[in-house]
């Protein structure tokens, strides 16, 4: 790359958590940025919850517990013809909300992201909320100019997580490949005799529809207290 050269950020999409395999071509799979933002922030959360039911409620040291971070973004859109790279704004604001909002029905997830900007910025995410603030109008009301204010969730596959998490238990936790014909409820009981615990386990995994598990992915079960 040739120094001065600009680098626009970019949203890469992906259908596995292990950030391997993308969504469809590069047409579907890249959000470019028109415009790169002038700033973006990091806000931190710790484990909380989660960390206390892979602790099975005992006593964690925190070092060990990795920090949540939130990325939170604003960019614009703008079709006035004074920026290039954007010739109709509602249509770019739908491919982004296909690639980083809408449900992939193939995994029946969202998209698993990556924002990217040149070798500063790095940040496996899932997008977490989105606001679009419309700036300006064409003649007959049309959005020509448009803000978006993107809140990006880090992930970490629940594999990982578990191998970063370590408590006094060596059996905190189980992960389980699923199979053809496999279902949460049922798992659950395998695992801890009782199957209550499925929606705890579709929310520590970001399983957004529990009726519709993919056979061969990885679920991860910690240790419950009973």
């Amino acid at each position: 790359m040739s120094e001065g050269k600009l680098t626009k950020m970019q949203i890469v999409g992906y259908k596995d958590p292990k950030f391997k395999s993308k969504v469809g071509g590069r047409t579907e799979s890249v959000f470019t940025m028109q415009i790169n933002p002038d700033s973006y922030s990091f806000t931190f959360k710790s484990l909380g919850d989660q960390a206390q039911i892979l602790a099975n409620n005992k006593e964690l040291d925190q070092s060990t517990i990795p920090d949540k971070k939130n990325l939170q973004l604003k960019f614009h859109l703008d079709s006035t013809g004074v920026i290039p790279g954007c010739n109709d704004v509602p249509a770019a604001i739908d491919k982004f909300k296909k690639l980083c909002l809408d449900v992939n029905g193939s995994i029946h997830t969202t998209n698993y992201l990556k924002v990217i900007w040149a070798k500063g910025l790095a940040f496996p995410c899932k997008l977490e909320s989105l606001q679009v603030d419309y700036k300006m109008f064409s003649p007959n009301g049309m959005p020509i100019r448009a803000q978006l204010s993107a809140n990006f969730k880090e992930f970490v596959d629940p594999e990982t997580d578990a191998a970063i998490v370590t408590t006094n238990s060596p059996d905190m936790s189980h992960m389980r490949t699923v199979e053809a014909g496999d279902t949460l409820p049922a798992m659950c009981y395998d695992i801890y005799g009782d199957p209550s615990y499925y929606l705890q386990i579709a929310d520590i995994n970001n399983i957004l529809d529990f009726r519709k598990l993919v056979p061969g992915s990885k679920i991860l079960f910690p240790r419950m207290q009973k």
